[in-house]
C-alpha cells in the first residue's frame, strides 16, 4: 500500500461501500483531476499559496505523488498544458501501465486527456469534440475554444456468454469557468 501524499491528507473522499464493488466483476474506478495548466498559474489567483508551491518543479511531484496514490483504472485531466503532456504526463502514464489520449484546444496550451490501465481495457474508438460555436447573445460574441475527447474502451477478456466484453464510454471536458462568463456556461449548456 502506498502511503498518503501530504497534499492528499485532508482530502474528504466519497466512500461508496463494498457492496457497490461486489455488484459486478467488472467493477472499475475513474478520476477526474485539474491539474491547473502551468501556463495558467497566475500569483494573484492563488494568493493564499506560497510563490514556490505554485512553481512547475514543486507541482509536477506532488501531482504524481497524488496520481500515485490513487492509480484509479481510467483518469481524466483537464488542463494539462501541451508541453508537461510530453515532458511528464504521458512518460508517467507508459511507465505506470496505462495507455493515454489527449486532445488540445486550438488556441490554448492545454487540453484534455483520457488514459485507462492497458491490462484492463482496450480502446475500440475515440472521438474528439470542438464544442465552440462562435454566435452573439445579446450583443456580446462567444467563443471559448471549448473541447471534449471521447473515449470507447472495452473490457480485456471475453462477455460472461463468451462473446465480446462489456465496455464503458468515456467523455472529458473542460468547460468555461470564469463568474463573469454567464453568457459562456449558457451557450455550454445549448
Amino acid at each position: 500500500m502506498r502511503s498518503v501524499p501530504e497534499s492528499c491528507k485532508d482530502r474528504k473522499w466519497l466512500a461508496l461501500g463494498k457492496q457497490l464493488a461486489a455488484a459486478t466483476d467488472r467493477s472499475f474506478t475513474v478520476m477526474s483531476y485539474n491539474v491547473l495548466c502551468q501556463k495558467l498559474v497566475k500569483r494573484t489567483m492563488f494568493p493564499y499559496a506560497s510563490k514556490s508551491s505554485l512553481k512547475w518543479k514543486t507541482r509536477r511531484p506532488r501531482l504524481l505523488d497524488e496520481l500515485s496514490h490513487i492509480m484509479p483504472d481510467i483518469m481524466c485531466l483537464q488542463e494539462v498544458y501541451t508541453k508537461n503532456w510530453g515532458d511528464t504526463f504521458n512518460m508517467w502514464f507508459k511507465r505506470e501501465g496505462y495507455e493515454a489520449q489527449m486532445f488540445q484546444s486550438v488556441y490554448k496550451s492545454h487540453g484534455v486527456s483520457i488514459s485507462w490501465k492497458k491490462h484492463r481495457f482496450q480502446a475500440i474508438d475515440q472521438t474528439c469534440l470542438r464544442m465552440d460555436r462562435t454566435t452573439e447573445v445579446c450583443g456580446e460574441s462567444l467563443t471559448t475554444d471549448n473541447i471534449a475527447l471521447i473515449v470507447a474502451l472495452r473490457f480485456i477478456g471475453v462477455g460472461a456468454d463468451g462473446g465480446e466484453a462489456p465496455g464503458v464510454i468515456v467523455s472529458n471536458t473542460h468547460l468555461y469557468w470564469k463568474p463573469s462568463g454567464c453568457y459562456e456556461r449558457l451557450q455550454q449548456q445549448i
